[in-house]
């Protein structure tokens, strides 16, 4: 049996890559294409193919680079780059979990992003002990600011869980809601309730 580990061949972000992700604003997300095995800037609503591994969104950007300038290293797009590259060869070991996760999702990302709201952040994905695997979605509303991070298990078998956070340089949630759609509903009746609910819930007065 085989103990090596998939995608060997690794990833690199260059600064030229850094430029593009800044030239895109804040709807922009640095991604890696599984299927071209190359990295590429897309707005926020062109980065929900299930195989493109987001990397970093503009604001991830922000934040490392006031991370970078306060461990007294220079925030240039080549250190940028350096460290980005270190966080997607990381973020690697999880892919095969989340590109299986992109899949169930898509069809809720395609009910949710539009010219409004975007993906703004890499997924997160985790496996809890005992527990069904789980992935984190960041949507962003342009005129508001607002993020909703949506958690889904695997097969929605449990609830979706949609935290609010106001926007800021330290997001604070505000809000805390969970859709359930265990049950006879099927597949786009389930993605229909969860985007239903993430909308409403980023069009909230904060």
């Amino acid at each position: 049996m085989s103990t090596s580990m998939p995608y060997t061949a690794g990833i690199t972000v260059t600064p030229g890559n850094i430029d593009e992700l800044r030239e895109l604003g804040t709807a922009g997300c640095l991604v890696w294409d599984e299927g071209a095995c190359w990295v590429l800037a897309v707005s926020g609503d062109k980065a929900q193919a299930p195989s493109r591994m987001i990397i970093t969104g503009h604001w991830g950007l922000k934040h490392l680079a006031r991370d970078l300038k306060e461990q007294g290293r220079p925030a240039t797009d080549e250190e940028l780059a350096r460290d980005l590259t270190d966080i997607a060869n990381d973020q690697l070991t999880d892919w095969p979990g989340i590109r299986a996760m992109n899949l169930q999702v898509q069809e809720l990302r395609e009910a949710l992003i539009g010219p409004h709201i975007y993906l703004d952040a890499a997924p997160t994905f985790e496996i809890p002990a005992g527990g069904l695997p789980r992935m984190t979605d960041y949507y962003r509303r342009t005129h508001t600011g607002i993020t909703a991070c949506v958690t889904v298990t695997f097969g929605y078998l449990e609830p979706t869980r949609i935290t609010v956070c106001t926007p800021g340089e330290v997001p604070r949630p505000v809000a805390d809601l969970t859709v359930s759609t265990a049950g006879p509903c099927k597949a786009h009746q389930v993605h229909r309730l969860i985007a239903a609910a993430v909308d409403g819930a980023l069009d909230l007065d904060l």
